[in-house]
């Protein structure tokens, strides 16, 4: 994926031990030891933590450092190598617990369903999650951290960890897939950084306490699942670049612009308080109305 953030500026933000952890990766793989990789890598690991906040703040969690090993909710956690834990509820004393082994995969991951788990000790950010007997003694770890909220019911969290846990794999496996393919198309999508820095609604953003760099990644994501089929259609049917890419900025800048603004209005209005920007975009991609939208903007194209 071409670069969307400035990697000297993102190597200060990125922990040292994730550091260590990523340079210790690219040892144990067939990947070139070099700063390119490096660099892919770390990209890598802000996508796939943008995506886990992002998933977390939708589905009725909430971010935490640590999580006492007698809380009766659930958790989610991912490593620092992009592995994810879904904890269950606290049910008779046991906790059904599944661990997604991904790190560098490309394909179909490895994972590991224990049933009746139990935690030995608290849960606790830049450290593993070590667990009582069964196969599966401890984890590598741990890089984000989110606790189920105190009024969902148990069954409310078990939907909700296996639909988090289930997009974050097919997520993570995609991210993987667009860091290491050797080759890529310049002329698509995901390498237009120039039009994505273009994207008018960037500038909208008062960043406020989110992370200048998770802020960055979840907007590229947002970004290609906003546009990614107008943008197919376009270079389908104007062969002219400069057209093209004109007409696409029209698109996001202006009547995409416009449209989200409306739904951000209507939506806070609906609920009687301000959803904010961010969700507003993020509901988005699956907003029927939204997809009939840009479909009635391709399909009008010359």
């Amino acid at each position: 994926m071409e670069s969307f953030t400035n990697y000297e500026d993102l190597k200060k933000h990125i922990p040292p031990k994730v550091s260590k952890h990523l340079a210790g990766l690219i040892k144990e793989s067939k990947l070139a030891d070099n700063q390119q990789t490096m660099k892919k890598l770390s990209e890598a690991w802000l996508l796939k933590r943008a995506l886990f906040y992002k998933m977390v703040e939708h589905e009725n969690f909430k971010k935490a450092d640590n999580m006492p090993k007698d809380n009766k909710n659930g958790c989610i956690a991912i490593t620092m190598s992009g592995s994810i834990i879904a904890v269950g509820p606290l049910v008779n004393n046991k906790r059904d617990i599944k661990y997604t082994s991904i790190g560098m995969r490309i394909d179909v991951p490895e994972t590991l369903h224990v049933k009746a788990g139990r935690l030995f000790q608290d849960i606790v950010c830049e450290k593993s999650i070590v667990f009582k007997e069964g196969p599966l003694e401890k984890t590598s770890p741990i890089m984000d951290l989110a606790v189920s909220r105190e009024n969902a019911s148990e069954q409310e969290q078990l939907v909700s960890l296996k639909k988090v846990n289930k997009r974050l794999q097919d997520n993570f496996i995609k991210v993987n897939k667009d860091t290491l393919e050797q080759e890529s198309k310049k002329d698509i999508i995901k390498n237009r950084n120039d039009l994505f820095q273009k994207w008018i609604i960037i500038q909208w953003f008062i960043l406020g306490g989110m992370e200048k760099h998770i802020f960055m990644a979840r907007a590229k994501i947002l970004w290609l699942e906003l546009f990614t089929k107008v943008y197919k259609a376009l270079s389908k049917k104007i062969k002219n670049s400069e057209q093209r890419d004109n007409d696409f900025l029209d698109f996001t800048n202006k009547k995409f612009a416009k449209f989200v603004d409306d739904y951000k209005w209507y939506e806070s209005e609906k609920k009687n308080f301000d959803i904010g920007l961010m969700k507003a975009l993020e509901e988005l991609p699956e907003y029927q109305a939204y997809v009939e939208f840009a479909d009635n903007f391709s399909n009008s194209l010359s």
